[in-house]
């Protein structure tokens, strides 16, 4: 009856409204309303926004109190869904709102801005143009926004990018900015013809649309868990060529590494923390709706010692294509992609057409980066190669190692290149350092990325070639990618919308990594040898057969490496979906989608003669491809019950077919030098691989939403797996979770001038996840090469299957809290969560007699707690406007159980260093040996030597260190002022442990300044004989020795400092662990926007010139030259963290980037 009654006084009222009019212009009445008009005839405002809303598929951002207790015409209300802006504004007129078309498919009501003239008719003299951008406290441009002149009345209103242009009278003339959703403000208009504005997002009124699991489109406050989102321009600003390090200190709770430098590096990707015992657990990449493969490519050793990082597949995303990155952190967020999303979801939301202007846009944008290789260990130049400072022997100085004579002193010795006389006897000569030899192998490193992008009404075109010049000599990588984003209504009930996005990716020569390759070498040259003098690395007269080395026979020449022993690939990708939504009816919808991703790689590598590791040359050639087919539908269903009560219940079904095939060919060596093809290779060396993969997974799952009076939200999630690759009794399994959003300050009356707006959310999951394929059941497979006419099988793998596997189950329950003060000047955001996986599928050690190595078992459980917390703020908001956003991250992991029978077993090895699983330790425990020390009386803990005075090992490996961070830091700074914007972006971490390998090779053979203590005499040596010769580098470690009955004495025997650091370093793991923390300003940009006016008649619309740099400044705990963030060691079976080997070196890049808009 109270519905009735509102209907009736509404429309007595629209008709009053309607009375001025009717007189003004003659209009009948039953011209606008008709004359059978009656309650029945009128509908609530929110009402048929709401209903517009699912129909057309368009989206509304108006204020609460500016639609309440208003209602329009029935008729207003679209047929089927062909929106009618016309009809809408038409009937939202009488209400004094107006329709204010945003980008895309969003619109704003506003109320109809009321004119400030005194006398209409009177001129107003206008002194000049001012143009700016308005953004919000999020530095994203706002449309629709509209800016009037307080003198004159007039408004403008800015476009999709937040542009506007005005007239303005004097200096003094005030301008009011005023947009829905935001807090109004006024700006004195002064002498610029730039001005800037930045709108403080109105907390009171908050409807702002966030994407959420499955491409759910929800209002922010009914959110129950935690999320954040963050525009394209955070990623495509300052563009790295992998995406996924365009989010590293960006995002609370996630943690971004590269494997190395290199652009085109692998990445490992955690949210929350690693929770596995069985490798890493990357998060789901959706984009545009379709799950896309993010899996490393794999570190591989094709020919030989050398390891080949052949990227991440993500890297494919185009970050110019980019619109919004939304990252689902907790159970109950990802709860909706089943097992695939146990590790949180990254949700790649690219652009589409340009919001329905008419003609034709085209943006283009150019970048130039250049990186340069510093931050080099501490190299030391004083003495050259050699066993001995003192040496006789005058052969000795074309040893490796570095404990050679001193140099530069005017003296002459045998070295790598000395001549021969007569004789063939060689020749000494002058003895000299060249403190460059490091530096001077790597160049400058470059990436241009040039992107056109065509925007129409319903279509968006893009092409983007991106290239790369690595910093290690014939190193590259070039990527085009294609993209077009297309929709269209079939009829007022259909629409059809697709993406589809091509990458080709190819390099000639990718890096290599550890032993062998160019970086290990360089860096353990010696510092007599001339680098340059290595250019030419063959042999006069003997070009394809032998190689020109500064150590013939153990070390190959950097150069030859480079250019001879190359690892090419390419690969094709194609990713896409079809999506349909359908009005069946204006409350009930249904989308049905499919989508693909493909990509085939293909990889090359060859090794010619004379190479250390393939004297007689080798070749490889392998393929892969990979193919994931999502088919998914989803029927949703949402009803506005009264003023108090909504709800939306969906229900669908989810299809996963993956399939990956693995095909190689290899030769361990050639018969003739340099022509590589696989018939090419030597009798008995060749090996054939092929593998194939297939896998499964079916779904059904629901959801629902429950909301009271618009601040209290429940919402349920339920999602049932069946996987292929679990046995048929255990195949299928269930997982739900529910979540709770309160609005406070709404449902508590709470807003103040303080609290703007207060909301607090809890939520609980449970999430099943499967293993990978094939684990249930031991296989056989053939050998290769063959026995002569024999075929040779064996065991696929040395690990016992288990047909008995059950799903892994990760409970998780999150609390969380979002605060806004002052009107959203100060922005809180903060999330406790308590994670735990249990049944997690495993391999434990068994005993060789069983004729396994380990067996897969469904054991152990890990659990994850942790703090995420983002401050926002703006403390200056004037003519300059300083934004500023801090994010903390706090992860603490613990290893609950095992098995009753296995209280700790190892889980792998890098570089002597053991990762031990213990149950009661933190996940990341590393073990390695240390030294001895005295076990009892005044000198208990002090390091105990052996009789002659050198570090002992301990028998048993301790724990030495843990690769985990204590916290994580992101902290942003934006300023604006007029026409300039400077952004910078600091990432921190702080503590964890990693041990370094690099460290401990190139100090136990005395390559850098760390070693020069006890060289000579001036370097504090101790005269000594060796026992034949008078020397003066003697040096006594420090410590005490066991007199044999319980007493203990000062050590005072005399060593050589080859033996004193290099039983002091190579022998104790422990002397060569460091702190992992670093403090690194990741990205700077400073743009500057040029005005309407100065571009005055080119007919550009917008242009922008930016300088961009990545990584300008680095401190890091452990000391220049070692970078804790690429402390991974690569191998053939993956990527270990933690511990760091031969990589390269750390580099910083800048350069530019002009966008233009036409």
């Amino acid at each position: 009856m109270q519905i009735k009654m509102n209907r009736a006084l509404v429309l007595a009222g629209m008709l009053l409204l309607e009375l001025p009019r009717v007189q003004a212009t003659g209009t009948p009445a039953s011209r606008l309303y008709a004359s059978s008009l009656t309650y029945n005839d009128v509908i609530a405002l929110s009402e048929a926004l709401e209903k517009i809303q699912q129909s057309c598929h368009v989206n509304f951002n108006y204020s609460n109190a500016v639609v309440a207790n208003k209602f329009i015409p029935a008729a207003a209300l679209p047929e089927g869904n062909n929106f009618n802006e016309a009809n809408l504004s038409s009937a939202l007129k009488p209400l004094g709102l107006a329709l204010v078309k945003l980008a895309g498919s969003d619109y704003a009501i506003r109320p109809v801005v009321k004119m400030n003239v005194t006398n209409p008719n009177e001129y107003t003299f206008v002194d000049h143009k001012v143009s700016g951008i308005i953004t919000s406290d999020k530095g994203e441009p706002v449309p629709g926004a509209v800016i009037t002149n307080k003198t004159t009345g007039k408004s403008v209103i800015t476009d999709a990018e937040g542009r506007y242009t005005i007239d303005v009278d004097n200096a003094e003339t005030v301008l009011t900015v005023h947009c829905i959703g935001f807090v109004a403000r006024d700006l004195k208009a002064g002498t610029s013809s730039m001005l800037n504005a930045q709108l403080m997002t109105d907390v009171r009124n908050l409807s702002s649309v966030v994407v959420t699991a499955l491409g759910i489109k929800r209002s922010e406050k009914s959110v129950g868990y935690a999320m954040t989102t963050l525009d394209g321009s955070k990623v495509n600003t300052v563009k790295d060529v992998n995406v996924a390090n365009g989010l590293s200190g960006k995002v609370a709770g996630l943690e971004i590494r590269s494997v190395s430098s290199d652009p085109g590096a692998a990445v490992m990707v955690t949210i929350r923390g690693n929770s596995s015992l069985n490798g890493e657990k990357r998060p789901l990449f959706v984009v545009d709706g379709v799950p896309i493969n993010s899996t490393n490519l794999g570190a591989k050793a094709p020919v030989g010692q050398v390891v080949v990082d052949y990227g991440s597949p993500i890297s494919d995303v185009n970050p110019d294509d980019i619109a919004s990155i939304s990252v689902l952190k907790g159970g109950a967020a990802a709860a909706l992609y089943g097992s695939r999303g146990a590790n949180g979801v990254i949700l790649i939301t690219t652009k589409s057409g340009n919001g329905g202007k008419k003609g034709l846009d085209v943006d283009v944008n150019f970048s130039a980066l250049y990186d340069q290789a510093w931050q080099f260990p501490e190299f030391q130049n004083e003495f050259g190669a050699g066993d001995a400072t003192d040496a006789v022997d005058p052969t000795n100085t074309l040893s490796t190692a570095s404990w050679g004579p001193r140099l530069d002193q005017g003296t002459k010795h045998l070295q790598w290149n000395s001549p021969t006389d007569k004789d063939g006897n060689l020749v000494a000569t002058d003895w000299i350092s060249y403190p460059n030899r490091v530096k001077d192998y790597f160049q400058t490193g470059s990436t241009y990325t040039s992107n056109v992008a065509v925007n129409g009404k319903d279509f968006r075109l893009s092409y983007t070639n991106m290239s790369n010049k690595g910093i290690t000599p014939n190193t590259d990588l070039t990527r085009n990618t294609l993209n077009l984003a297309a929709s269209r209504d079939l009829n007022k009930n259909i629409r059809v919308s697709s993406n589809i996005a091509y990458a080709n990716n190819h390099s000639n020569n990718r890096p290599t990594f550890n032993r062998g390759s160019a970086e290990s070498i360089v860096y353990t040259m010696p510092a007599n040898i001339n680098t340059k003098l290595l250019k030419n690395y063959w042999q006069p007269g003997l070009e394809g057969l032998q190689q020109f080395s500064q150590d013939l026979g153990s070390t190959d020449n950097p150069y030859f490496v480079a250019h001879e022993l190359t690892n090419g690939y390419e690969r094709n990708r194609i990713t896409g979906d079809v999506q349909v939504n359908i009005n069946l009816t204006q409350d009930l919808t249904l989308m049905g989608r499919t989508g693909l991703d493909y990509y085939n790689q293909t990889e090359e590598s060859k090794r010619a003669f004379s190479a250390v590791q393939n004297k007689l040359g080798g070749y490889y050639i392998g393929g892969s491809t990979f193919m994931e087919q999502n088919t998914d539908f989803l029927l949703t269903y949402k009803k506005t019950l009264n003023s108090d009560w909504a709800f939306n219940v969906s229900a669908g079904a989810n299809h996963m077919n993956t399939k990956t095939t693995v095909t190689s060919q290899s030769a361990g060596s050639l018969v003739v030098p340099g022509l590589y093809n696989i018939s090419n290779g030597a009798a008995g060396t060749i090996a054939n691989l092929s593998k194939l993969y297939k896998k499964q997974i079916n779904s059904i799952y629901g959801m629902g939403e429950l909301s009271f009076r618009n601040y209290a939200f429940l919402n349920l999630t339920a999602r049932n797996d069946y996987s292929s690759s679990l046995p048929i009794e255990n195949d299928s399994y269930f997982y739900p979770s529910a979540s709770l959003s309160v609005v406070l300050t709404d449902m508590l009356h709470l807003h103040s001038n303080v609290l703007s707006f207060a909301k607090a959310r809890v939520n609980w999951s449970r999430i099943g996840d499967d293993t990978d394929p094939y684990q249930l059941n031991n296989s056989y497979v053939f050998m290769s090469p063959d026995w002569g006419n024999v075929k040779l099988g064996n065991m696929n793998n040395t690990v016992l299957s288990n047909h008995n596997l059950k799903p892994e189950i990760l409970s998780s329950k999150e609390y969380g809290l979002d605060l806004r003060f002052f009107d959203g000047r100060i922005t809180l955001d903060a999330a406790y969560y308590d994670a735990d996986r249990r049944n997690q599928i495993m391999n434990i050690p068994v005993t060789g007699t069983t004729g396994y190595s380990a067996m897969l078992v469904n054991a152990g459980e890990i659990r994850n707690r942790g703090w995420e917390i983002s401050l926002g703020g703006t403390p200056v908001n004037k003519q300059l406007i300083w934004d500023a956003h801090v994010n903390f991250t706090r992860n603490r992991n613990m290893v609950v159980a095992l098995r009753d029978d296995v209280p700790s077993y190892l889980r792998g090895s890098a570089e002597g260093v053991q990762y031990q699983i213990k149950a009661g330790r933190p996940l990341g425990d590393f073990y390695g040996r240390t030294w001895t020390t005295v076990p009892d009386g005044p000198y208990k803990g002090k390091e105990l030597l052996d009789n002659t005075g050198h570090s002992q090992q301990t028998n048993d490996f301790v724990r030495v260190g843990n690769y985990n961070a204590d916290y994580m830091v992101g902290i942003t700074n934006t300023f604006t002022y007029k026409h300039f914007t400077l952004n910078t972006l600091i990432d921190w971490r702080q503590g964890g442990q990693f041990f370094s390998y690099v460290y401990m090779n190139l100090l136990s053979d005395g390559r850098t300044t760390n070693t020069l203590k006890g060289r000579d005499a001036a370097h504090g040596g101790l005269a000594w004989n060796d026992g034949t010769n008078d020397r003066h580098d003697g040096m006594i470690e420090d410590g005490y020795i066991d007199n044999g009955d319980g007493t203990y004495v000062k050590n005072t025997n005399i060593t050589d400092p080859e033996s004193y650091y290099g039983d002091y370093y190579w022998k104790m793991h422990a002397r060569n662990t460091f702190s992992a923390t670093y403090v690194k300003l990741r990205e700077v940009s400073l743009t500057y926007q040029f005005s309407k006016s100065q571009l005055g008649r080119l007919p550009v619309n917008n242009l922008s010139l930016a300088f961009i740099a990545r990584n300008l400044f680095s401190w890091t705990a452990a000391g220049k030259g070692y970078d804790p963030e690429t402390s991974m060691t690569i191998t053939n079976g993956g990527i270990t963290p933690g511990t760091t080997s031969w990589t390269l070196p750390y580099t910083r890049s800048y350069g530019v980037k002009l966008g233009v808009n036409f």
